[in-house]
């Protein structure tokens, strides 16, 4: 991990963000930063923001006001281009999002040749690699359909990976997987931990939290309640609604 000095400017910053669907206030005057090299898990109760707050990031979401920036680019101003943007702020998707028709080396290629214009042989190399590294090399060849949810989403993070971005946003990673399948996505994602990339993690798994976060965020109704260390935040939560929350999760 980075250890970064007191002065760097963070990878991510986001300043009085205010994000409504309708008339729902989905986000409130959101001010978050992420330090480069920086692992966040964010936590809170269903529909208290956290998805939306990942997915404005790299812009999946229009935000109503408010500022964001990645790496110094202010994500919403009018010149950025945005698939240069998501290629340098990777997201894994609850639900993987990978092309049936594709095998999977080609899942993996496939974002190389057609956003980055790596030459195709350059990019089944890379993609092979990383299959390998998440486990999977030995199922280049196969087709999404022939996969365990728990590989699919493996090969999801292999696909974000092949991008290289600076920030990897995981929402829910595990949340869609059998309980036996959970265990592998997060080995891939604690070795990831380890390789310097800025990350963020909306999860109910709070063992990984715990483990692997430098910080954890607590939202609720659309705010950021609090935050700390993750020995502080499971120990001495400072808000009722911290409390009540993990008090529900942890017992269950």
């Amino acid at each position: 991990m980075i250890v970064l000095m007191d002065d760097a400017k963070p990878m991510i910053v986001m300043e009085q963000v205010e994000k409504y669907y309708g008339n729902f206030h989905a986000l409130k005057a959101i001010d978050f930063s992420v330090a480069r090299g920086e692992i966040v898990v964010v936590c809170g109760p269903s529909g208290s923001g956290k998805s939306t707050l990942i997915r404005c990031i790299n812009r999946l979401e229009e935000i109503d006001s408010g500022h964001i920036e990645v790496d110094g680019q202010d994500v919403y101003a009018r010149g950025t281009h945005i698939n240069a943007l998501r290629s340098k702020v990777g997201m894994v998707f609850q639900h993987f999002n990978l092309f049936p028709h594709l095998t999977i080396l080609e899942n993996v290629t496939v974002g190389q040749t057609k956003v980055k214009h790596i030459d195709k042989k350059e990019a089944e190399i890379k993609a092979q690699a990383l299959l390998d590294k998440v486990g999977l090399g030995h199922k280049a060849h196969d087709y999404p359909n022939a996969l365990s949810g728990g590989q699919k989403q493996r090969v999801a993070i292999a696909r974000t990976l092949a991008m290289e971005p600076s920030v990897i946003l995981f929402d829910e990673p595990t949340s869609a997987l059998d309980p036996e399948m959970i265990g592998g996505v997060l080995e891939v994602m604690k070795s990831l931990a380890e390789e310097n990339y800025t990350i963020v993690v909306v999860t109910h798994e709070m063992g990984f939290a715990k483990e692997v976060s430098d910080r954890v965020v607590f939202m609720d109704e659309g705010e950021i309640i609090e935050e700390d260390d993750p020995e502080t935040f499971f120990t001495h939560p400072s808000s009722d609604r911290a409390k009540k929350f993990l008090n529900e999760i942890l017992t269950h």
